[in-house]
């Protein structure tokens, strides 16, 4: 990243917080480029979360240069730097006797925003985030955690900052809230394009939400920093393919759909299809089934099992598969499944194989084989 045209430039930063101790952050050079998702991950103790707090001047730097959007960080007082940065913090950091009207509009009645400007500001952010409005006049100790954690976006956002900070946001909540508040992270950030840099010890989180993930190792040395297909196909050394751990194949389906992969015809038949040809069709699928397709169409599949149960003296092999029971097939995926969830879907179905529809059109099917293949 060139240092020069990004939102967020890092030049040979170090920080240390007594004379004689390591430094928490190493000579540290990144940059971050405008309306990117950027995730800091790393063991704790790896200095992300003080890099973070650096950004914004919570933290002064000992040694090197911060710029932000284009203007060194001291060129500006630290409040006025901050006023084109939103912060969200682990705890979310609400005021407990404030409304969640009066929480999301703070920062903008800081800058002496009139009344009606904030109450409208706060109406365009509750939509924004997904919250429900009749929440405004109530106090964060009756929210939830995803409700308390959307006003903290929503608070961030308020004054509309280029820049937006995330320090762990998603860690106080439980994994199904976490995984649908990452979700709409990212379809927020398809409407505001902002800057934003996200603090997280879950590699998992880093890998589906940014856009390019930092590896920090102690001292605030980063080992990696690339986007995160690239880390995952080529780790940089060992420290880091042992951080990301042995599951890396399986981190790589998470950002694979099942668009990038090849499909095959696999065990298609049609309802005028003889029993005999359908059972050649099958063995050569190493299935006991055939699906039936009608154009683009896929109608369902027929067992070979009825076929022997029905002739067993092998009597039927001229009839036709519309003879059999046809029944619906479930193992179904779209193109812009995931690859990871289409594998869920494939191993947890007796059929071995998903069938690839598309608004009804049928493509073919997908198999572990072809989920190999696409890690290549």
């Amino acid at each position: 990243m060139d240092l020069d045209t990004a939102a967020i430039a890092l030049n040979n930063v170090t920080k240390r917080f007594s004379e004689t101790g390591p430094a928490a952050v190493t000579e540290l050079t990144l940059g971050v480029a405008e309306s990117e998702i950027v995730a800091f991950v790393g063991p704790s103790g790896c200095g992300k979360t003080t890099t973070l707090r650096m950004i914004n001047r919570l933290i002064e730097p000992t040694e090197g240069s911060i710029k932000v959007l284009g203007r060194d960080q001291d060129a500006l007082p630290a409040h006025e730097l901050r006023r084109s940065i939103g912060y969200v913090i682990q705890q979310i950091g609400l005021f407990p006797h404030h409304s969640i009207r009066r929480n999301i509009g703070a920062v903008p009645e800081l800058l002496g925003w009139d009344r009606k400007r904030i109450d409208e500001r706060c109406d365009e952010l509750v939509e924004l985030v997904s919250l429900d409005p009749s929440l405004l006049d109530r106090y964060p100790a009756e929210l939830s955690g995803g409700q308390q954690q959307r006003v903290g976006v929503a608070r961030a956002l308020a004054a509309d900052p280029p820049i937006l900070l995330m320090d762990e946001p998603y860690s106080a909540v439980d994994p199904i809230v976490r995984e649908h508040l990452q979700d709409e992270l990212l379809t927020l950030q398809e409407r505001v394009h902002k800057t934003i840099v996200i603090v997280t010890h879950d590699v998992d989180e880093a890998i589906r939400l940014a856009d390019r993930v930092a590896i920090f190792n102690i001292g605030g040395i980063v080992e990696q920093y690339d986007r995160p297909a690239a880390i995952l196909r080529a780790p940089a050394n060992q420290f880091v393919a042992s951080f990301l751990g042995r599951e890396r194949g399986l981190r790589q389906l998470a950002l694979l759909t099942v668009n990038d992969l090849t499909t095959i015809a696999g065990p298609t038949a049609t309802l005028t299809t003889p029993v005999a040809s359908a059972r050649q069709l099958a063995a050569a699928n190493r299935v006991s089934w055939v699906a039936i397709g009608e154009g683009q169409q896929l109608l369902g599949w027929v067992s070979l099992h009825e076929a022997d149960a029905r002739w067993p003296d092998g009597s039927g092999e001229q009839a036709t598969v519309a003879d059999l029971t046809l029944q619906d097939f479930v193992a179904v995926v779209r193109p812009d499944t995931p690859v990871r969830e289409a594998l869920d879907v494939i191993v947890t179905s007796s059929s071995q194989m998903a069938a690839v529809v598309d608004d009804d059109t049928f493509t073919g099917f997908i198999t572990i084989s072809q989920i190999a293949g696409g890690l290549d």
